[in-house]
């Protein structure tokens, strides 16, 4: 319970400081006493102000390595092979035949191999913005409302508060009068 009576504390008291900052002064105009009130206002304006940052690019750039590597490469090469056939039958008389056959053999031979490095360097890269920047400006924040009239006519009767002729408004035909005078 104590935070909220803190707050309500501090909102009263706030309320209080922003009332002693307004400051109230009377004007007489067109024969009507207006009450002014004069408060202190800040209101936000929003600029337009350019700025430069630093930002870091990566910038990658490959180059080739070149290493020497020995592979190994299958060579085949045909050779006359001779076979004996019928040795294990006793009904035939055994014979040879010989016919070109391939044969593979492994040699080892040296090659280039270029391998590809990536590197990656950070480069420094200045941008400029347009960023925008509220500033608070304080202006008077002025009210006017009509607190009397003067005394008018012959009954000497004050008419209730309202706007003087140079306001601008236009009296239609279905309107009171505007004095206290109005006889039939």
């Amino acid at each position: 319970m104590k935070p909220c009576l803190c707050a309500l504390g501090w909102l009263v008291s706030l309320a209080v400081c922003a009332e002693a900052f307004a400051q109230v002064t009377y004007e007489q105009s067109g024969g009507v006493k207006y009450q002014v009130t004069r408060t202190p206002k800040s209101i936000p304006v929003t600029e337009m102000r350019t700025e430069q940052h630093k930002t870091f690019v990566p910038q990658t750039t490959t180059q080739y390595q070149t290493y020497q590597q020995t592979y190994v490469t299958p060579v085949t090469q045909y050779q006359w092979v001779a076979r004996q056939h019928g040795w294990w039958n006793p009904f035939v008389q055994p014979y040879w035949t010989t016919q070109l056959e391939p044969v593979t053999t492994w040699q080892a031979q040296q090659g280039t191999v270029q391998v590809p490095t990536t590197r990656t360097d950070w480069v420094e890269n200045n941008v400029t913005r347009q960023v925008p920047v509220v500033t608070y400006k304080t202006v008077e924040d002025v009210h006017r409302v009509a607190v009397s009239a003067a005394p008018t006519g012959a009954l000497g009767g004050t008419a209730i508060a309202s706007r003087p002729d140079s306001y601008g408004g236009k009296q239609m035909t279905s309107d009171p009068p505007r004095s206290s005078d109005y006889r039939r």
